[in-house]
């Protein structure tokens, strides 16, 4: 059977590594060539699909632009655009600064540019543009530039450097995704590489970003962190400021919380602020329309999102359908646009497919050249995606040698396209005349219905310092009719450094929850607020919005610290929105001392206490903070929480969560509390009469405050090894005892449970067993594991495999076992992350006895048979015909569609894989064997063989599937012997019973729609 398909299918476990898959730069494409763009009328593009109540133009194509990576519209609506003429590593053999920006007018505004002028030349690598101050900001990295055009010639004649110090690296890991914010201040995504970025104005005042976004004021050089970066191409903001970035196969990741505020933050958790909102998976399906081809890197890949970059945001409500306030999302390798609905989730945004398009995109194309890279939308309320247009967009350092020294890297460097997508019937163009116009007239703007405009007219307010329209700004702000209107006319008294408290105070009253959010970030900037402002700060702890609230608590904390009006109204929120994980973390950013007693009035509230699991992950999550900001003067407060722990009143659930949050804060805590009697006698008393998981928590937490260690633990474990191995136990009180055992010495635990690692032992035992030693770091575990290899339930292998190539310790005895034939390499299945630990992360000698075993390329049990066959496929296959085949000699154990029986991995929906994986596949079973699906082989008591693969399993039974899709059922207490093959249950030499027609015809029948 197709075992590695189902890598694909089901999305198989991987170990995915940062470097190896990325947005403007993500997976080599192969294969049958690509269709001619260059013999194409550029008018028509190729083939494609589009949301049917939207049409597509071509706005511009080459020789007007080349390479298009960025655009903006400035206030003359000129389109300025960037050039990445230099992807992927420079022009010439000396690699130089390629890119340029081009200048784009549609000067009879027909929806096409007649107009195309180099505005600039020499830049690095440049990704991103935004007009600004009469001319443009750029990120060319190391740099910021500010260009602009004084003499009229539509040639930039300044130069300066805005920001120094961003690092060059691989490309789409570069700064990119500048924007306008509504807080007057140009924001940009680090991408990954970050850098010590500083302005030449003032270059003492470095800032590391390390893993944030950032911002900065290009008149005055000031920069700042703004957010944990989602590490991709792209940023856009929703219409009142809420931020979402992308990165690779995690394609929409909400940036909750700002930096500054857990910068404040004393004895936080650990907090990924920049989150996946997607509903249908972190590597979520996609579903391209272009031929597929094949995949160097993650082959699993196919079919999901690998290469997320790029982004748009649908401001416009005059958009028909539910795609007003979409999101969309490039994928160049899918070659298509792919958009999200968001839906509010308490404090946070849900994104999630249109139910129309629950298996097509928002845009797709049949080009295998079409490199969609980003959609902005214009002053006429179109959006404009940006097509590259090369062949390969893979980055170099992450093509095999051998096969780039086959391939053009710049093939379609001399192409380019921008499409105009609008609603059917188009959109008019309109003259844009801002730049002529009056700041009154700015102010009318800020109403308009495109949020292009509204933010343009913001930014020529502040950038001339437009004073003057204070009355009309302040007016705007109390006018009840008009929402986004009153959003920008604030923040732009804000820019105008004419804010008061009275126009925070206005948003705050406001019936939209935009509104009194963005009421809450202008209060921020009064240092002391009046009695009028502080008193609606308190006010919005109880806001009706649970997104209202959790900027409050965020602002709370900043603004007015943790006094007792400030707790009391940071606990209302925490007592209220608990069950949200991001109001929780925004409480406790705020909460900067004692969290001791929020924690100890929620044990005392019975209505709080028996809310079952998501109290228990609040306190957890509380326990942990309390842990960390405990003093001296907190000790008492601490044992009369474990005390009251202890009542009944308590469930099991509930004792161990607190119990784990506080061993996990107390690691992070140098404050001993070990000379604290009423501390250990309190936690001896849980240990002592607790069910064994509270146990284990309870010394844990002793360990961790350096206690001593009790007599009652040493005996504790001495009954668990005997527990953990009694087949007479319960399953769940074998799984805690192990569990137990993570307490033990090293020897001990390692002598208890590796025995364990049996045939006849439940996936449940064996998953305990490897939780408690994945934390033991010696060699003789991973021998120990290897070992007894055959005995591991496919479930576990995945994980098995993951820490023995990650692990460097454990990376000499995985070669051992290779070497010994212990293991076959297939069946280890390992993707290209994984080999490259044991190529070049590995010691100098374990990566030459590895190089024996594997490369860059994928390894193949039978390559030579596959290499011979391929060359001889025929070009079309008939899906009809490869029906007939299927049914013949695939269907006894693979499902397709209706047809077939399922054994190994359904063939349903493979479209998106290549005509040579799938050859590939079926001619080499084994080429790399899902660990679900390999073969069993059992023998019983009674002397019966049987074979298949493992259905499911139990304490009690093991159901195994066979041919024809018959299942077995086998009593644990019947088996003699049960084994995992390391083999496919799909024969090899099927080549030896079907032509190379009914070959290509199977494949066919399998890349069907």
């Amino acid at each position: 059977h197709f075992t590695r398909l189902l890598l694909a299918c089901f999305s198989v476990m991987r170990c995915f590594i940062a470097a190896s898959c990325f947005a403007l730069s993500s997976i080599l494409l192969l294969g049958p060539a690509p269709l001619s763009a260059a013999a194409l009328d550029p008018a028509s593009p190729p083939g494609f699909e589009l949301h049917p109540s939207l049409e597509m133009t071509l706005f511009a194509s080459e020789p007007q632009v080349v390479d298009p990576v960025g655009l903006s519209f400035d206030e003359f609506g000129r389109c300025y655009v960037i050039e990445m003429r230099d992807y992927p590593l420079g022009l010439g053999a000396e690699h130089r600064p390629g890119g340029t920006i081009r200048l784009l007018e549609d000067t009879d505004r027909d929806g096409r540019a007649d107009r195309s002028v180099v505005f600039a030349e020499g830049l690095s690598f440049p990704t991103s543009i935004l007009a600004w101050n009469g001319g443009v900001l750029v990120t060319a990295p190391p740099e910021l530039l500010f260009l602009k055009d004084t003499d009229g010639d539509g040639r930039a004649d300044v130069r300066e450097v805005v920001l120094r110090g961003f690092k060059l690296g691989v490309t789409d890991s570069n700064l990119n995704g500048l924007r306008y914010g509504l807080d007057n201040r140009v924001h940009g995504a680090n991408g990954g590489n970050g850098g010590k970025v500083f302005s030449p104005k003032n270059p003492s005042a470095a800032v590391d970003l390390r893993d944030n976004d950032f911002s900065v004021n290009p008149q005055t050089g000031q920069v700042e962190r703004t957010f944990t970066t989602s590490g991709g191409f792209g940023l856009i903001f929703d219409e009142w400021g809420h931020r979402f970035g992308t990165y690779n196969i995690n394609h929409i990741q909400q940036q909750i919380i700002a930096t500054r505020y857990l910068a404040r933050a004393v004895g936080l958790f650990p907090v990924e602020a920049t989150s996946s909102i997607s509903d249908h998976g972190e590597m979520a399906r996609i579903y391209p329309i272009v031929e597929a081809v094949t995949r160097v890197n993650h082959p699993e890949q196919a079919g999901h999102f690998s290469s997320a970059g790029g982004m748009g945001f649908i401001g416009l409500r005059s958009y028909p359908d539910d795609l007003p306030g979409s999101v969309l999302v490039c994928d160049v390798v899918g070659n298509l646009v792919h958009r999200d609905v968001l839906e509010e989730d308490g404090p946070v945004f849900r994104a999630r497919r249109a139910p129309s398009e629950s298996t097509h995109e928002f845009f797709a194309s049949r080009d295998h050249a079409f490199r969609p890279v980003g959609l902005e939308m214009g002053p006429d309320g179109a959006l404009y995606l940006l097509d590259m247009q090369r062949e390969v967009i893979e980055h170099p350092d992450y093509i095999p040698e051998k096969i780039k020294a086959k391939i053009d890297l710049r093939a379609g460097s001399d192409r380019g396209r921008i499409y105009r997508i609008t609603p059917k019937g188009g959109l008019p163009v309109p003259r844009v005349t801002l730049g002529r116009q009056s700041a009154s007239d700015w102010v009318k703007y800020l109403v308009h219905p495109n949020p292009w405009w509204r933010i343009t007219a913001q930014r020529l307010l502040v950038e001339h310092h437009a004073q003057s329209s204070e009355r009309q700004l302040r007016a705007l702000v109390r006018d009840p009719m008009s929402g986004l209107g009153r959003l920008h006319a604030a923040w732009t008294l804000a820019g105008l450094d004419r804010l008061q408290p009275s126009d925070a105070l206005e948003l705050l009253r406001s019936k939209l929850p935009g509104l009194r959010e963005n009421g809450l970030l202008l209060a921020e900037r009064f240092n002391t607020p009046s009695d009028e402002l502080r008193s609606a700060l308190f006010a919005a702890a109880d806001d009706p919005h649970p997104r209202v609230r959790f900027q409050a608590a965020l602002t709370l904390g900043w603004l007015l610290g943790t006094n007792a009006e400030s707790k009391a109204s940071l606990a209302r929120i925490w007592r209220r929105d608990f069950p949200w994980r991001w109001s929780r973390v925004a409480v406790l950013s705020a909460w900067r001392d004692h969290a001791i007693q929020l924690l100890d009035s929620l044990l005392r509230d019975s209505g709080f206490i028996g809310l079952g699991e998501a109290s228990s992950d609040a306190l957890r999550d509380l326990a942990y903070v309390s842990a960390r900001q405990v003093e001296g003067e907190d000790a008492a407060t601490l044992a009369q929480v474990l005390s009251r722990l202890a009542s009944p009143e308590f469930s099991a659930l509930t004792q161990e969560a607190l119990l784990q949050g506080l061993r996990d804060g107390f690691a992070g805590n140098s404050n001993s509390l070990a000379a604290h009697e009423p501390i250990r006698v309190a936690l001896e008393a849980l240990a002592a009469k607790a069910p064994v998981e509270v146990r284990k928590a309870a010394w844990q937490v002793s360990r961790a405050i350096q206690l001593p260690e009790s007599e009652l633990l040493r005996v504790a474990l001495i009954d668990a090894a005997t527990l953990a191995a009694d087949p007479a136990q319960t399953l769940a009180v074998r799984c805690a005892q192990i569990g137990l055992l993570q307490l033990a010495g090293s020897t001990f635990a390692q002598d208890a449970l590796l025995p364990l690692l049996q045939s006849h032992e439940s996936a449940d035992i064996q998953r305990a067993v490897l939780g408690v030693l994945r934390y033991q770091t010696e060699p003789e575990v991973a021998s120990g594991l290897l070992k007894r290899w055959r005995g591991l339930t496919p479930a576990l292998r995945p994980e098995v495999i993951n820490a023995l190539t990650s692990r460097r310790a454990w990376q000499g005895p995985l070669l051992d076992a290779i070497e010994q034939g212990t293991i076959q390499v297939g069946e280890l299945n390992l993707d290209l992350e994984q080999r490259r630990h044991l190529l070049r992360q590995s010691t100098p000698a374990n990566q030459s006895r590895a190089a024996k075993f594997f490369s860059d390329e994928e390894y193949s049990n039978r390559k030579q048979l596959v290499e011979e066959w391929l060359p001889k496929i025929p070009t079309h296959g008939e899906a009809s015909k490869g029906r007939e085949v299927f049914l013949r000699l695939c269907a006894g154990c693979h499902q397709s569609g209706e047809l077939g029986n399922r054994v190994g991995p359904n063939l349903s929906d493979l479209s998106h894989r290549s005509v040579e994986d799938l050859v590939s596949n079926i001619l080499d079973p084994n080429m790399a064997v899902n660990p679900a699906f390999v073969s069993v082989s059992c023998e019983t008591r009674d002397g019966e063989f049987l074979t298949g693969v493992m259905d499911s399993e139990n304490a009690e039974s093991v159901v195994l599937l066979q041919a024809q899709g018959i299942k077995r059922v086998i009593l644990r207490n019947q088996i003699q012997k049960l084994e995992f093959t390391g083999k496919s249950l799909m024969p090899e030499g099927l080549e030896a019973v079907m032509t190379l027609q009914e070959l290509r015809d199977v494949v066919a029948f399998l890349q069907r729609r």
